[in-house]
């Protein structure tokens, strides 16, 4: 069969960037670009009318920004999105709020002087687009009325109190990891351990923008740190961050990449060293999310009795890592993303 031939929309206010990306995109086996757009408001309308596979997207344009265009894109037409911008360079934080809006990836992009780019972005930037360009998503419902939860019995128990929540994330997971730690409250009395797929470069800016959202203090996870009550950690980039225990401490450890990882950090190292520290004493939560890391990491905790939550396909940006770990039959309940706060709350006892 003839390989599919990967549709892209570049929106840039400099012609010159939009130029230049464009060639990159041309020349690339398999991808052509279908159109541009030189503001947001001009992306949002083309979209609509071109249907791309996947869109290249600059933050800072006239009449909309990039971010707001993403939103409206993900409210009426949902499709891919890579934000593309040099401002990530000087803001990491604003790569997070990129995830937030519901761009699916976030490529740094140097100043445009052809003969100067480095091969390392052209590989990025066509990665990223490929990558992306296949993945399913989920129309957001902005300024609507809340899903209703879906009408099942609550199979959500556990023999013994949690002492630890592990949660697992990827395209879509910022927001939705602001939603369910946001909603958990000051004094919750369990550690929450994250594990968030992100550019390695990006994973302090992660912990800051999610601190300065919720009640909670969030950290980036440190080697030996013990894990206390009310706090959230996040895994940092580069390593595998998994949990262990000394006595009747839980405290961090961190793993470094064998290479042989599909991701890292690994959710699945964090779900499986989580189910040998802690057995039914846990509760593993997976988030929205590209592909199927986690899934082995449900089934281990399922299997040593703790609870399992996934987030439901229609609440999800990409459902991706919940409907692998359902598939496998690692999933104790599935809640819209506005339930699992509660579900844990209640948990906790």
């Amino acid at each position: 069969m003839a390989q599919r031939t990967i549709r892209v929309l570049i929106a840039d206010d400099s012609q010159t960037v939009r130029n230049h990306l464009a060639g990159l995109v041309n020349a690339a086996p398999g991808m052509i670009v279908v159109g541009e757009a030189s503001d947001g408001e001009e992306a949002v309308a083309r979209v609509e009318a071109l249907r791309p596979d996947v869109v290249s997207m600059d933050i800072r344009m006239p009449r909309m920004d990039g971010l707001e265009a993403t939103r409206r894109i993900m409210a009426q037409c949902p499709t891919p999105i890579v934000i593309v911008s040099a401002l990530l360079e000087m803001d990491v934080e604003l790569s997070i709020r990129s995830l937030e809006a519901g761009a699916l990836a976030v490529v740094a992009r140097p100043a445009v002087r052809q003969e100067n780019v480095p091969d390392s972005f052209q590989r990025r930037f066509i990665n990223a687009l490929t990558a992306m360009s296949g993945v399913s998503l989920v129309r957001r419902r902005v300024g609507l009325e809340p899903l209703p939860a879906p009408v099942q019995p609550s199979l959500l128990t556990t023999a013994v109190r949690p002492e630890l929540v592990v949660i697992g994330a990827s395209a879509g997971g910022p927001s939705a990891l602001c939603e369910v730690i946001g909603k958990l409250p000051p004094d919750y009395p369990i550690p929450v351990v994250i594990v968030q797929h992100m550019p390695d470069e990006f994973m302090v800016g992660l912990a800051r923008w999610l601190g300065g959202q919720v009640t909670m203090p969030v950290e980036l996870a440190e080697e030996g740190q013990v894990l206390a009550g009310g706090r959230a950690y996040v895994a940092p980039g580069g390593s595998h961050l998994t949990v262990a225990r000394y006595g009747r401490r839980l405290v961090a450890r961190l793993r470094e990449d064998s290479g042989t990882d599909a991701y890292c950090p690994s959710v699945n190292a964090l779900f499986q060293s989580a189910a040998l520290a802690c057995g039914a004493e846990c509760v593993g939560v997976i988030l929205s999310g590209m592909g199927d890391d986690g899934a082995a990491g449900m089934v281990a905790l399922r299997e040593a009795g703790a609870a399992t939550l996934a987030q439901d396909q229609a609440t999800c940006t990409v459902f991706g890592m919940p409907g692998a770990a359902i598939e496998r039959g690692a999933v104790q309940t599935i809640l819209p993303l506005g339930d699992i706060p509660t579900a844990l709350i209640r948990l906790a006892g």
